[in-house]
């Protein structure tokens, strides 16, 4: 619930934390990196291949309509099939915080870990990352087709993947799960090389948002979220560690941490963190009528007791459309910011 303050003094303080607030969402888009020759500027990015699960997939079909100028994202019709009751996070980054036209090839599948081989997804016919990679996007875009004319200069690779590796695997115990990861790190680092002798030199990392905090987590015994967290944590660090890695091998390349993390626990803490999310009632809970998504963003059904877009959640695991677009703004600011893996 939103806190109401209505002494003077109380004004102050909720004036004086909202000052904290803002240093601690712009702390993450200090760069002290200095961009290689490869990075234009994100005013100067045309293309942006996107990989990723259903926190990002809209869709897409590449063999079928592909962006152009007029329609950005080619199919299907904006926002395309999202988790979200509206725009995910890659319709608002192309459509509303893209700095210039940005044509953006969404390879990504609702379900998708990084290796299906590694963490079954919860049905084989899901397009792992790497089915996205391999059987996708090299035989359709490394040849820099005409439909996609893409460079090593004005082109983004984003990647937002561990929900659902970190979902399905969390419950085993701590050396199990090391292991796993250790692998899954290992086809991911392949993954982002195989990119890179393709061309690829602007890269964005998304790390996993606390998913423990899910409602179908927050079923589950305090020892079992406490689980799944530290799983989340240790993700995240091998995501940071895989970065670094990937910058000192390859000097030229300009590599992004857009900590997916921070920005939902903001939200989570407090809705009023961002504008866009300020409108937020619930953020534990899902309603029943809402959770297959709405044709209308700000559905009503009574026994809900506020409109869908009040919502946090729109069911046990995905968020609502102004979270997403939250992460959007977070991922453009730092991309206007700079790289911030040195």
């Amino acid at each position: 619930m939103l806190s109401i303050f209505l002494s003077t003094g109380a004004t102050l303080l909720c004036l004086s934390s909202s000052v904290q607030a803002a240093a601690v969402k712009d702390k993450a888009l200090r760069s002290d990196c200095e961009a290689t020759s490869n990075w234009p500027g994100w005013s100067d990015i045309k293309h942006a291949f996107v990989f990723g699960d259903s926190y990002t997939s809209t869709g897409f079909n590449e063999t079928l309509e592909q962006p152009t100028p007029t329609n950005p994202l080619g199919n299907p019709t904006y926002p395309g099939w999202t988790a979200a009751n509206g725009p995910n996070w890659v319709d608002f980054l192309t459509v509303e915080y893209n700095a210039s036209i940005l044509l953006t090839y969404n390879l990504a599948y609702g379900g998708a870990t990084m290796d299906s081989s590694l963490v079954a997804p919860w049905k084989p016919e899901v397009s792992s990352i790497v089915n996205q990679v391999r059987d996708q996007w090299f035989p359709t875009y490394a040849s820099k087709p005409s439909s996609a004319p893409w460079s090593s200069e004005n082109t983004l690779f984003a990647i937002f993947d561990g929900i659902n590796d970190v979902g399905n695997s969390w419950w085993q115990d701590l050396s199990t799960t090391t292991a796993l990861n250790t692998a899954i790190f290992k086809v991911y680092r392949g993954l982002v090389d195989s990119l890179y002798d393709s061309g690829a030199r602007n890269f964005a990392f998304l790390s996993v948002p606390p998913v423990d905090r899910a409602p179908q987590s927050l079923a589950q015994s305090a020892e079992n979220q406490a689980q799944e967290k530290a799983d989340i944590e240790a993700w995240n660090t091998l995501l940071n560690d895989m970065a670094k890695s990937l910058k000192k091998e390859k000097p030229d390349v300009n590599v992004f941490i857009v900590d997916a993390n921070d920005l939902f626990t903001q939200v989570l803490d407090n809705p009023a963190s961002f504008p866009q999310t300020a409108l937020y009632k619930n953020t534990t809970a899902f309603c029943d009528d809402y959770q297959n998504g709405t044709p209308a963003q700000d559905t009503f059904t009574p026994s809900c007791g506020v409109p869908v877009n009040q919502y946090f959640w729109l069911n046990s695991l995905h968020p609502t459309y102004p979270m997403q677009e939250v992460l959007a703004e977070g991922v453009a600011k730092q991309l206007q910011a700079g790289p911030n893996v040195c």
